[in-house]
């Protein structure tokens, strides 16, 4: 078996047992609150991360962890050390609709080795979806293989995104009005599912305006696999806080183009 194989299992291990703690807090009214960046947390992402750390410091002491509500360490404590394999956890990607009672929200476990991600898993288990990837493994969905679906009119494809009010506070609306004008439809389907529904051939594009690396680093080998493409919408590698593109692969070029004339220079 080879190395990133075991890491994939591993990583679906500690998905589940973050999304076990946060399915058990999951329409009861679990503690919240408003982080200072203006995001919401609960008692669930708290518990669900803490497990999952507990976890990778039995198994991969020497590892990093990059956690949504604990930052940056060494698994086994103490400052992270440079040029080591990362786990990046965010325990629960679509708060909101967690907290809402909307089932679309994931457990998300990817890891990066030399700055590249390289397994990924997306547990949903209220939507009964788990979405897993290593490089050069193929994609899954519930264990069976996916792939984009990759259409080249533009007018077929299907446009999903998280907030449409986001693109205007970012300066995307122009961007965003082209954007679902030349598609055949959109659909607000947000946070992680979104990318996987890209990543199944569901859809054919998705675009957020602003992202951190727990919300992607899990998603990234997953979409790759599966055949699509994932940049910022400049057509960038994906960076921390910046803007992200998941297509069919297709129809990237495309979308990149409509956004160009629209961009500050950072895309």
């Amino acid at each position: 078996m080879s190395a990133l194989i075991e890491y994939l299992e591993f990583a679906r291990e500690l998905a589940q047992i973050g999304g076990r703690i946060a399915e058990g807090h999951y329409r009861k009214d679990p503690q919240t609150k408003k982080k200072d960046d203006g995001t919401w947390v609960t008692e669930a992402d708290w518990k669900a991360e803490a497990q999952m750390r507990l976890r990778i410091a039995r198994v991969y002491p020497d590892h990093n962890i990059l956690g949504e509500e604990e930052g940056l360490t060494s698994a086994g404590g103490g400052p992270a050390t440079a040029e080591t394999p990362t786990w990046v956890l965010d325990p629960i990607d679509g708060t909101n609709n967690f907290m809402a009672g909307i089932p679309a929200w994931a457990t998300l476990v990817g890891l990066k080795i030399d700055d590249r991600a390289v397994v990924g898993v997306a547990h949903a288990p209220s939507l009964g979806e788990t979405y897993e990837a290593a490089i050069g493994s193929g994609a899954r969905m519930n264990g069976e293989t996916i792939a984009v679906d990759p259409i080249t009119d533009f007018s077929g494809a299907t446009v999903v995104f998280a907030d449409a009010a986001s693109f205007r506070v970012a300066g995307l609306d122009e961007f965003f009005e082209r954007l679902i004008t030349r598609s055949w439809r959109s659909r607000g389907f947000g946070d992680f599912w979104g990318h996987m529904l890209v990543a199944r051939g569901a859809a054919h594009i998705m675009v957020e305006p602003s992202l951190r690396e727990w919300d992607v680093v899990a998603l990234q080998p997953i979409v790759a696999e599966a055949g699509g493409m994932l940049t910022q919408i400049d057509g960038d590698d994906w960076r921390d806080k910046m803007s992200c593109l998941t297509t069919c692969g297709t129809l990237h070029d495309e979308a990149v183009r409509l956004a160009s004339g629209t961009l500050g220079h950072d895309g």
